[in-house]
């Protein structure tokens, strides 16, 4: 995976916050519109609550970086039921970020900082062959735009907050946008027959009206 460039921290948000003032409006035809936070699962709806009873059953079940799910091949995720539950809480094209779970790798691999600080879970869109209005790559500038958005926006510890700041005052440490890029960059791309090593990515916050905003500039 790509390892970002480490610059202060103040720079790093400052980079992320650019152009949030002005959202960018979705399709409200887009069929791969986010779950509403009341979506169903296995035909019931699924709650925060009951996410987050899932997520620290799994950290405990699988510490430390056993329990990155968006490190498990597909052989090992069709082998458990937890991790399989556990990705399916996202969209089609989509991976979900558990701040309780992640990991960051590259120099020196860490677990997410802070996740106590951070949403439950963050939906992130992965590479797709065409490109959607959600998870999109330019050839010529080796350039991928990706959208993001927060599971349980009412549980988001910074929902009264404006802009991409419902993610950013939430992060915990800037470095953890870095696991943001891996996954819209997930693999490389090569599942899907790109070769996304050397891309560079914008991610776009997805709010709960529809609208979007630049959340952060990764190299």
């Amino acid at each position: 995976m790509k390892l970002l460039s480490r610059i202060g921290s103040a720079a790093l948000i400052a980079a992320a916050c650019s152009g949030c003032e002005e959202p960018m409006a979705v399709d409200a035809g887009s069929d791969a519109a986010p779950p509403p936070s009341d979506a169903g699962f296995d035909g019931g709806p699924l709650t925060a609550e009951e996410l987050r009873a899932w997520v620290d059953a799994y950290a405990a079940a699988h510490p430390g970086r056993e329990g990155d799910i968006n490190a498990l091949t597909d052989s090992a995720v069709a082998a458990d039921p937890d991790a399989e539950r556990l990705l399916s809480v996202c969209g089609a094209d989509q991976r979900p970020i558990y701040p309780r779970l992640a990991w960051e790798y590259g120099g020196a691999d860490h677990a997410w900082i802070r996740p106590e600080a951070s949403a439950l879970c963050y939906c992130v869109y992965i590479p797709v062959v065409p490109s959607t209005d959600h998870w999109a790559y330019d050839p010529p500038t080796d350039h991928i735009t990706a959208d993001v958005y927060v599971r349980f926006p009412d549980d988001n510890p910074c929902r009264d907050d404006v802009g991409a700041d419902q993610v950013l005052r939430c992060i915990g440490d800037p470095t953890n946008l870095e696991i943001f890029v891996d996954v819209a960059s997930r693999h490389d791309g090569i599942d899907v027959g790109l070769g996304l090593s050397e891309a560079s990515t914008e991610l776009r916050l997805v709010l709960t009206d529809g609208s979007r905003v630049h959340l952060y500039e990764g190299l």
